[in-house]
């Protein structure tokens, strides 16, 4: 029969006069242990509660550290758990005594209720300069130390006899010291004192009825020992146990003294290990497993025998484990196929070996699960419509672990990887939000995504959560983004007449605002192809054709328009020319990517050498992608640069601005009919750059933005160079553009558009 199981109790607790209260109640007839397991109610105490002992009808848990601990009695029979009143509990292994402090006064409750408290009055003993400090309990004897202050504070062995209380020092040889104190096993203690010229380190077995010095066992000197446990036939230590890399565990044999020394796994930490008894087998590992942060050999509740040396795991985790009042073991921790609660350890009838078996569940799985999860979209997914961002992510069943999102353009190959924030205890959201950028910076393309979302434990126990499928990204076209990700590009014609495209909003992610930290990544250039030295003047126009994608109009040295309708792709994104028309060598500028006519399709507008400014209306058909010319203005030979901006300052239309030669900068509103307002200065000095080009919304604000390229190469050393400004919209139309930014350098030759 399992005593721990088998008897039932009720349990009164009060506030004594020093402790508490348990009256005696009769026990019902024993369950087998199956039975008792199976009709178990579930585990009551805390997730994260510690075993501190256990006896014939319950158990002492403590949780919460300094001002915030609480102890708590659980009973065997039907697993009420009840708050021990505040303060200092103590328990002694294997039995159901709780020892509680009132100052010098501790009152020892058998919490079965089978017999009255036992209170020890310990202030006859001590005196100011030589304090009594309770080390443990064993069985209902104090071990406690006088501290005398002279580097040799003995130690006591207080009980209450006959009504006394008595008062017996530990025979330890005079001038030892006494290093560490241990419970080898229930009712027993065992001792590490060193003599006074530190030479001599022995391993002691005490009788705490006495005090006598049983047995002792000389240890490694100048090594520290831990994970004291004894067997029937053999005593075990652990020398070096914090260790990281050579802590080793000695078995001794009782008779003979014969030993054998075992190499611990050593995984780079100094957690305490914890070893119990069990027969002839040693219970060991690194508790806390359950919610470590990173994996250890360690984690698992092994078994090891004494005697043969056969080992294999019991539990995948634990978190505490104590003697119970039987010779076998209870342990708060969990295996992956029956999860978390309380088990006991025992010796299997049929084999000898030990066994462990559920005695109550807390209801939570020890392998990691998805409680709650919000996974990536499938089908089309509009990111405008989102609000720029993909939202993912999970509520798991415990806070150790290691969530990510990975993303993979099918296209081009790009990957981006999400990670949630590092686990902190008690954060069980794990959220994996995607901003719409590849790790580099770049906006993401438009298309087809693969994605597989991960959530892996982080200590290493279990396998891995994860979710796999497909979706594709769409967004609204945007002017001058020729590549199909969202952001306006650059287009830059260098020397040999090679052009390439650069994403804008990488370029300006890579310069931050003061206090923040700087990008660790390169740009991208995007290789569009040689040849285009034939032309005078390029364009980008923004969406002229109807397909949904940025645009581009090239004049070659003839006359002739040529016209490159935008495919979108990062790879190739234009088509092959069209011919739009012939005489176009009348015009000295053009330029293109406003709607000015409030049809939704951008416009070009060129000005003639006499200074008359020509609209060409957008047809969306891309084999005759303008409408005849219509005169919108005159006079505008006064200027050397005009610009389509797209609304820029919150009118109906598209906007255009000019400048002067003098440097002044002039905003045309557009009325959205192919007319403007009068013309407003917004900016002086502009004669300081080469180009000014109408990009669209470089933020991503909603507000669209300028760029323009400096007119004189950058200083030394790299004067091949020359830079970019960003100008950021306001949305103001006394003073559409915020101060400059810069960006980027580019070649000083290099053509803009």
């Amino acid at each position: 029969m399992n005593r721990t199981l088998a008897t039932t109790v009720a349990l009164v607790l009060a506030v004594t006069a020093g402790g508490l209260a348990a009256p005696a109640l009769a026990a019902t007839p024993r369950a087998t242990a199956a039975a008792a397991a199976e009709a178990a109610a579930p585990l009551t105490v805390p997730a994260d509660s510690e075993l501190l002992s256990a006896g014939s009808t319950g158990m002492l848990t403590r949780t919460g550290t300094g001002t915030a601990v609480v102890h708590r009695w659980t009973r065997h029979a039907d697993g009420v758990t009840t708050t021990l009143p505040a303060g200092t509990h103590w328990g002694s292994p294997g039995t159901d005594v709780v020892v509680s402090r009132d100052g010098a006064v501790y009152t020892l409750t058998d919490m079965s209720g089978a017999a009255e408290p036992v209170v020890i009055d310990t202030s006859a003993l001590q005196t100011e300069t030589a304090p009594y400090t309770l080390q443990r309990v064993v069985g209902r004897t104090l071990l406690m130390k006088q501290d005398v202050r002279d580097g040799a504070d003995p130690f006591r062995l207080v009980s209450l006899e006959d009504g006394q209380v008595v008062d017996r020092k530990v025979a330890v040889p005079d001038g030892n010291v006494v290093r560490y104190n241990y419970a080898p096993r229930p009712g027993a203690l065992a001792l590490l004192h060193v003599s006074s010229d530190y030479a001599t380190w022995t391993l002691s077995l005490v009788d705490p009825a006495t005090g006598a010095l049983t047995e002792s066992y000389t240890t490694a000197p100048n090594r520290q020992v831990g994970g004291v446990a004894l067997t029937p036939t053999h005593v075990t230590w652990v020398e070096d146990p914090h260790s990281s890399v050579n802590r080793r565990q000695v078995v001794a044999d009782r008779k003979t003294n014969e030993r054998q020394t075992v190499p611990l796994p050593s995984p780079g930490d100094t957690t305490s290990t914890t070893f119990r008894a069990l027969g002839d087998w040693l219970a060991y590992a690194n508790p806390g497993g359950g919610t470590a942060l990173s994996p250890s050999v360690l984690h698992p509740l092994t078994v090891r025998s004494a005697t043969t040396g056969e080992s294999f795991p019991l539990l995948d985790h634990v978190g505490s484990i104590v003697p119970d009042a039987d010779g076998a073991l209870l342990a708060l921790g969990g295996t992956l196929d029956r999860g978390e609660g309380l088990y006991r350890i025992a010796l299997d009838a049929a084999t000898g070996k030990p066994a462990a078996t559920l005695v109550r569940t807390s209801g939570q799985p020890t392998a990691l699960t998805a409680v709650k999860e919000t996974l990536p979209p499938t089908g089309a997914f509009d990111f405008d419509r989102a609000g720029g961002r993909l939202t993912a992510g999970w509520t798991l069943s415990r806070f150790n672990a290691h969530a990510s999102l990975t993303l993979k353009h099918t296209a081009s190959g790009r990957t981006v990887q999400l990670k949630a924030p590092t686990p902190s205890a008690g954060a069980t959201d794990f959220p994996l939000d995607w901003n719409g950028l590849y790790d580099d910076g770049m906006p993401a393309y438009n298309g087809a995504y693969t994605w597989t979302m991960r959530a892996e434990p982080a200590n290493g126990i279990g396998p891995a959560v994860e979710r796999t499928g497909t979706f594709t990204l769409t967004r609204a076209p945007r002017p001058h983004d020729v590549d199909g990700n969202g952001s306006p590009d650059v287009l830059s014609r260098d020397g040999s007449g090679y052009l390439s495209s650069n994403d804008l909003r990488q370029l300006w992610s890579l310069h931050p605002g003061e206090g923040e930290l700087i990008p660790q990544y390169d740009p991208y250039t995007l290789p569009i192809g040689a040849g285009w030295q034939v032309y005078d003047r390029i364009a980008a126009t923004g969406d002229i054709a109807g397909n949904g994608n940025g645009d581009l109009v090239a004049r070659d040295g003839t006359g002739m328009l040529w016209f490159y309708a935008g495919k979108g792709t990062h790879t190739s994104p234009f088509a092959a020319r069209t011919q739009i028309g012939g005489g176009w060598q009348v015009y000295d500028k053009l330029t293109g990517g406003s709607d000015l006519t409030g049809d939704g399709r951008a416009d070009l507008v060129a000005t003639d050498k006499a200074g008359v400014l020509w609209l060409y209306a957008s047809t969306g058909d891309a084999k005759a992608p303008f409408q005849p010319k219509k005169q919108i203005g005159g006079g505008w030979q006064v200027y050397n640069e005009i610009v389509a901006t797209g609304d820029l300052a919150g009118a109906t239309g598209g906007d255009l601005v000019a400048r002067d030669t003098a440097g002044a900068l002039w905003l045309y509103l557009g009325k959205g009919d192919g007319t403007f307002t009068a013309r407003t200065l917004i900016g002086s000095g502009w004669q300081a750059y080469q180009q000014i080009l109408g990009v669209g919304d470089v933020d991503g604000d909603g507000r669209n933005d300028l760029v323009a390229k400096s007119a004189a190469p950058n200083p030394e050393p790299d004067t091949s160079r020359s830079g970019l400004a960003l100008y950021r919209g306001t949305g103001d139309r006394t003073a559409p553009l915020a101060a400059r930014q810069f960006i980027a350098s580019v070649g000083t030759g290099d053509q803009l558009s």
